[in-house]
């Protein structure tokens, strides 16, 4: 069975050498030691320009919790239409409330100004406790996939939760699982949870 692979890299180089190595797709980002931060607009640019595989960028201002000042969610605002206008496949965006639940109406007003992009909602989502009842809120936002490592260890310790996460999404949402996943272990996971896309900084090899 072919699975989309989706590659987490932390610059241009990194990105370049995952397409080259299979990736199906890419996760943009910068400050991959913070979980990933949005990367500057001429590495966006370059790599619309130089690589031909989808380009999905994060829209994160700084790392730490994904509750949001005013002023950063205007810096989100404005990233999001650079990646518009840059034409980029898609974006990654979490933002979350006080409750560790869904920011709903900020994330719906990200949702309206990403269209036509794609969006991914990141391992924000991990911070929630009832992840069906956001997985319900995420389908009626029009999100098109949720990254989840299916609790706040890797995937592999989570094996359980994230079947149950792709067969209650079912063909509503992509659950896209990550977190320890790589080039060498995710056809196993894959054999437990049934999903059909993947995502790791190692998923296609070594980047460095």
């Amino acid at each position: 069975m072919k699975y989309i692979l989706e590659a987490c890299v932390g610059n241009y180089r990194e990105g370049k050498k995952a397409e080259e190595l299979g990736a199906d797709r890419i996760e943009l980002c910068d400050n991959l030691l913070e979980g990933g931060t949005t990367p500057s607009y001429g590495t966006i640019l370059l790599a619309k320009k130089n690589i031909k595989c989808d380009i999905n960028v994060i829209i994160r201002p700084r790392g730490g919790n994904f509750i949001y000042s005013d002023e950063e969610f205007q810096i989100m605002k404005q990233d999001i239409q650079i990646c518009k206008n840059i034409g980029v496949n898609g974006v990654v965006i979490g933002i979350l409330n006080s409750k560790n639940k869904i920011d709903f109406n900020r994330t719906k007003e990200l949702v309206d100004l990403c269209k036509p992009l794609s969006v991914t909602f990141h391992m924000a989502f991990d911070e929630i406790e009832d992840k069906k009842e956001a997985i319900e809120e995420l389908i009626s936002l029009g999100i098109n996939r949720i990254l989840t490592k299916g609790g706040t260890e890797s995937a592999f310790h989570n094996i359980k939760t994230l079947k149950d996460l792709v067969e209650y999404a079912g063909k509503k949402i992509i659950i896209l699982p990550g977190g320890g996943v790589n080039k060498y272990n995710y056809k196993k996971l894959a054999e437990e949870i049934l999903a059909q896309e993947y995502h790791g900084s190692k998923i296609v090899g070594e980047l460095i």
